[in-house]
């Protein structure tokens, strides 16, 4: 199977679509991803921006079996991946309609990553809509 890389490694060296996570946080996703690394998980994103976080995290787990972004801008509709675990559900993930989206994709998940807006208020709203689908453990 060939040299099994961190996180920072993948980030660092992925090309494609573009991901701008802080680095000082990889070390930390690694050392939290690493347990679900060869699990068949579910992962949500809300706010994913270009993309790039998706596919880096369908490069870092050998076998996810969704890997879900969910983003308020229009133009995240555009995007595509060659992944078919990957999906993207466009709209407002604290708008009911659009968590029915996404639990049609997945009704549960084992890492949900708000790096959606960044707002106090809308952070607490989608921990309280999220947290009951994430999975013991998760």
């Amino acid at each position: 199977m060939g040299e099994e890389l961190d996180f920072l490694k993948i980030f660092l060296s992925h090309t494609g679509k573009v991901s701008s996570k802080f680095e000082a946080y990889l070390p930390i996703y690694d050392r939290v991803f690493s347990f679900y690394k060869n699990q068949a998980i579910n992962l949500l994103e809300i706010g994913v921006q270009n993309g790039g976080s998706l596919e880096i995290y369908d490069k870092y787990f050998n076998n996810p079996n969704s890997i879900i972004g969910c983003d308020i801008d229009p133009k995240c509709s555009q995007l595509t991946f060659t992944s078919e675990s990957i999906k993207v559900v466009v709209g407002n993930a604290q708008d009911k309609n659009i968590q029915h989206e996404v639990q049609k994709i997945s009704p549960n998940f084992d890492i949900i990553l708000d790096d959606g807006s960044h707002l106090s208020n809308d952070i607490i709203h989608t921990f309280f809509m999220y947290f009951p689908l994430l999975n013991n453990g998760g």
